[in-house]
């Protein structure tokens, strides 16, 4: 029954209720209408629902009937209906076992053993035995095994025919761990290899690498080994050393001796023609070792690398004066100018540089073998490249006063010769033969020099006293000579004119 209904029923009761003697009834006045008392409701808009997907069945309409209104069977049903049990918790699920342990090192080192001794004459079967070898070395290079995986690493190289880089790997056994039991059996492998492949020339060098230093660790050994093996035998295992040198870098980076290993690693690439890896190694040594007693050496190095393999002549000489400029009390100071001198003359035609250089030469080493080089080389170069004779022979005068004997006669002698032949200066030629007779009385060249200077007088400045003279004095100094008695018909012949 609707609420409209409801209220009219309970206004019928109200009227039929009125007692007899009641006092009559107001005239009746018509009740409004529900509707008149309650407006209806505003008409509800609802857009329309988008269809639902082809996948879920669509719901029944459903009708828009109050909860009061239900009938009362459906809702006698619904008092009657019994109320439905709570749902069982869901079972939780057992944890998942845990994952079996990885294997470790010796499961790891058990398998590369095997497969090693495993290894037949298929070389594709020993090439992956290698390869986990070398795993092992580098995921394990700590562990106890490192020893006989590199025994059995050698061992397979030299069985592949690899023998250089098997004389490698022995050595890394050797030198790093010394006292192993296996060490012995590495030894004894080790000088096979060397006394059946390794040139005459290498044998002895190469055989004396298995006695190990006494040094108390392993990179010790090791860069001391490679640093023997590059100053002996620097070309009968060259990428094997390198591979070892750069090895041994990398696991031990603190090193003491490390511009040392360094100057290894320029060596060997030097001596197998590499010369850019050698200049880089030597730069890298530079770069990175600035306490370092080898760095005059390794910059003289590069100016070596680029004067003659690599055959650049401005980079060699910019390298010689870095070592002039920056290590000037070091020893290599007069090579690298005596390497400038040469370059300049030879290869850059620059003859005015080169004498510049012989100079610093000999005003930095006065009277040494190096200074009297350069002031040789300066008179050759001031007579035939710079057309200069007279400078040659202030410089030729300047050697024999610095350094005497048979040098100091050797250049008067060439002098005087330059005097004559380049200048045409036969006074000039005439006093310096006189002067070296007379500094140098000893010297076999005397007598003869003293006979030049008075022909000289006498057939080309035509002053017989001056050539009488100088004869009478070869007479008086140097009587038992065979030029004596020539000496004195010369005299002779002059005065009877």
């Amino acid at each position: 029954m609707t609420a409209f209904a409801l209220l009219a029923l309970a206004v019928s009761l109200a009227a039929q209720e009125t007692p007899p003697d009641a006092p009559a009834p107001a005239p009746e006045i018509e009740a409004p209408s529900l509707r008149e008392i309650v407006p209806p409701p505003a008409p509800l808009h609802v857009e329309e629902a988008a269809p639902l997907p082809a996948a879920v069945p669509a719901l029944p309409p459903v009708s828009p009937v109050l909860a009061s209104e239900k009938p009362a069977a459906e809702s006698s049903a619904e008092a009657d209906a019994p109320t439905p049990a709570p749902k069982a918790a869901e079972p939780v699920p057992a944890p998942a076992a845990a994952a079996p342990a990885r294997p470790g090192v010796e499961e790891e080192f058990a398998f590369a053993k095997a497969a090693a001794r495993a290894a037949s004459d298929d070389a594709a079967v020993r090439a992956a035995a290698v390869d986990d070898l070398r795993l092992f070395l580098r995921r394990r290079p700590q562990s106890e095994q490192v020893p006989e995986t590199l025994l059995l690493l050698g061992s397979l190289r030299q069985k592949e025919g690899d023998w250089a880089e098997a004389l490698a790997v022995f050595l890394r056994l050797i030198h790093e761990h010394p006292s192993v039991p296996v060490a012995l059996s590495a030894k004894s492998s080790y000088l096979e290899i060397v006394n059946a492949k390794a040139s005459r020339r290498h044998r002895q060098a190469l055989s004396e690498l298995v006695r190990a230093s006494n040094a108390p660790d392993a990179g010790s050994r090791l860069s001391s080994a490679w640093q023997v093996l590059a100053a002996e035998a620097p070309d009968a295992l060259y990428a094997p050393a390198v591979a070892g040198v750069l090895d041994t870098q990398a696991r031990f980076p603190d090193l003491a001796d490390a511009d040392r290993l360094q100057a290894a690693l320029a060596r060997l690439h030097a001596a197998n023609d590499q010369p850019q890896a050698a200049v880089l190694a030597w730069r890298k040594l530079l770069a990175l070792e600035p306490a370092s007693a080898l760095r005059p050496r390794a910059q003289m190095a590069v100016g070596d690398l680029y004067a003659d393999a690599l055959r650049d002549p401005k980079q060699a000489v910019a390298a010689y004066q870095a070592v002039i400029a920056d290590y000037p009390q070091a020893p290599e100071v007069a090579a690298a100018l005596d390497h400038s001198a040469q370059l300049f003359e030879d290869r850059l035609k620059q003859y005015a540089l080169a004498v510049e250089m012989d100079e610093k030469i000999a005003a930095r080493y006065p009277k040494t073998p190096a200074a009297f080089k350069a002031l040789k080389s300066i008179a050759r170069l001031q007579r035939s490249r710079l057309d200069a004779p007279g400078d040659a022979i202030k410089t030729l005068r300047r050697l024999a006063k610095d350094y005497g004997g048979q040098e100091g006669m050797d250049a008067l002698l060439l002098a005087a010769q330059i005097a004559r032949r380049d200048r045409k200066d036969y006074p000039l030629q005439a006093e310096i033969l006189r002067q070296a007779a007379a500094d140098y009385p000893a010297s076999k060249e005397a007598p003869d020099a003293l006979y030049d200077a008075a022909r000289v007088y006498e057939s080309d400045l035509h002053d017989a006293a001056q050539a009488v003279e100088v004869y009478n004095g070869l007479i008086a100094q140097f009587p038992a000579h065979k030029l004596a008695a020539k000496s004195g018909d010369r005299v002779a012949k002059l005065q009877s004119k």
